[in-house]
């Protein structure tokens, strides 16, 4: 199985000091890209009264990289799709002037830091490294109180639309989601991968891969790359004559478990199910743990768990840890002999 649930932004109505959404020429990027695409061929108008919007203030890292909100991780895509906006609104309202709030620019990926010298020196986009601290409505403007950390200068812009980079967020029901397919997720809600750099797709439980932004903000062509990786792990999955497992997976003895089934209760794999004991006519005797092969990680959470002690791991169960303890104190014994002294 593949979630790929993608995620959602933050939302305008909670940013008291920008709006709070109640502004209607201060826009999300996503409303302002529809209002790109539906003016294509035409003029461009912001919302409140259809006049040709001749100075935009674009306001990158909105809730993004913010401890204090607690999302203090980057979005990584808003530098891009500001520059680009910034651009698109030039070539439809040549006269404008476009302005750019940003932190710093991380334009990390194939020639994107020649594309943010293309908006700046080309187009004429003025960016302006700092914070803004509060947006407001007067005389039919959007007023933009920022600061430029460069200059060490405050900033007043009164603009005619503002657009905002909001951060992105996970899906609403993520966590759900991860309940439901037994996967981990983060601290902010994003599911988690296995290893992010040996098992970037796959999951901790077996057969369920991530794909997309379910997993962390991502990009398009970080997201058709991450699909394409997961696609060809689930390929590989079903072309496979026999399902490989590692050899390491827990064991319960069904024949003194007490069917507590505490072990069911903190398995992240979901591997522990309930198997019937019944008699030859079929009545049900008793309820005991039984663990799933095929899903079972071999994490010994099970192990740890069980008040009675019948869980262990293929390979470490307690008689055998303790053959290879005495062993070892065998052989400590002989090469040190019996002063304590080693005999070297």
């Amino acid at each position: 199985m593949v979630p790929a649930i993608g995620y959602d932004v933050y939302p305008l109505e909670s940013i008291s000091e920008y709006g709070s959404g109640s502004i209607p020429d201060v826009l999300t990027s996503l409303q302002f890209e529809q209002l790109l695409r539906t003016s294509e061929g035409g003029e461009l108008r912001r919302p409140s009264d259809g006049s040709v919007p001749r100075e935009v203030v674009f306001i990158q890292c909105v809730r993004s990289r913010d401890r204090e909100h607690g999302m203090p991780y980057c979005s990584r895509i808003c530098c891009m799709y500001t520059a680009k906006q910034a651009m698109l609104y030039k070539q439809r309202v040549p006269d404008g002037q476009a302005y750019v709030f940003y932190i710093d620019i991380r334009a990390q990926g194939k020639d994107d830091e020649e594309f943010i010298r293309q908006a700046a020196e080309q187009y004429g986009v003025m960016y302006l490294r700092g914070r803004v601290s509060r947006i407001f409505r007067q005389d039919g403007k959007v007023v933009v109180w920022g600061a430029d950390t460069l200059s060490g200068m405050n900033v007043e812009i009164p603009a005619d639309a503002v657009v905002l980079a909001l951060a992105m967020t996970p899906a609403r029901g993520a966590l759900d989601v991860a309940r439901l397919l037994g996967v981990s997720a983060d601290d902010y809600g994003f599911l988690t991968e296995a290893h992010p750099k040996l098992r970037p797709v796959e999951t901790s439980t077996a057969g369920i891969f991530l794909a997309g932004a379910c997993q962390a903000p991502r990009d398009i062509g970080s997201c058709v790359a991450h699909a394409s990786g997961a696609a060809s792990k689930v390929l590989e999955l079903f072309s496979a004559r026999h399902l490989e497992r590692e050899p390491e997976i827990a064991h319960i003895d069904e024949n003194i478990c007490a069917g507590c089934f505490d072990c069911r209760e903190v398995c992240p794999s979901r591997a522990i199910e309930v198997k019937e004991i019944r008699d030859r006519r079929g009545e049900l005797l008793d309820t005991v743990a039984m663990v799933n092969d095929g899903l079972c990680q071999g994490c010994g959470l099970c192990v740890a768990t069980c008040r009675s002690g019948v869980a262990d791991l293929e390979g470490y169960s307690d008689a055998q840890l303790f053959s290879q303890i005495e062993a070892l104190g065998s052989h400590w014994t002989t090469v040190t002999g019996a002063g304590g002294r080693s005999s070297r």
